[in-house]
């Protein structure tokens, strides 16, 4: 069997376009298809940040070092629509929308780092601004070089 240095992240949000997971395969996990092919596999929280960072990590550790590939099912739930033509109220209970809303992982993050004492609101206040400084350096930085000549286009597209 090869031992590919592979890892597969399978994002499993509960749902297709309109029909829920367990409408789509008769096993109970993603993580199960993985198996099937010999891949070791592993479900995880996919909205808990930090035991997405620790499976991942022996995921990678393990391919490295020449284990076999690692398929990674990171369960998580699809908050919003699909595509643009999607209308998820048709389909999604709102209980269950509401349930994993709940569960968002930027809100448990911070809870997790609040609860520590390694984030706070001037922390935030600190952080966005820092970002929107950056962003606005980035986009000065753009407009500040010159249009490229017509000519230079030709000579990059030869």
């Amino acid at each position: 069997m090869f031992k590919a240095q592979t890892v597969i992240v399978v994002q499993n949000n509960q749902w297709a376009i309109s029909v829920p997971r367990s409408r789509q395969t008769a096993s109970p996990t993603l993580a199960q298809k993985g198996l099937a092919f010999g891949v070791e596999s592993v479900v995880v929280d996919g909205n808990d940040a930090l035991a997405m960072f620790a499976v991942c990590y022996w995921a990678v550790e393990r391919a490295r070092s020449g284990q076999g590939p690692v398929l990674v099912e990171a369960l998580t739930y699809r908050i919003g629509a699909h595509t643009t033509s999607d209308d998820p109220r048709r389909y999604q209970p709102s209980e269950e929308l509401d349930e994993w809303r709940g569960r968002d992982p930027l809100l448990r993050m911070r809870r997790f780092l609040e609860d520590r004492g390694l984030w706070n609101d001037d922390m935030e206040q600190q952080a966005v601004e820092d970002a929107l400084a950056g962003i606005d350096a980035a986009i000065a930085e753009a407009e500040a070089l010159p249009m490229p000549s017509y000519a230079s286009y030709l000579e990059v597209s030869q």
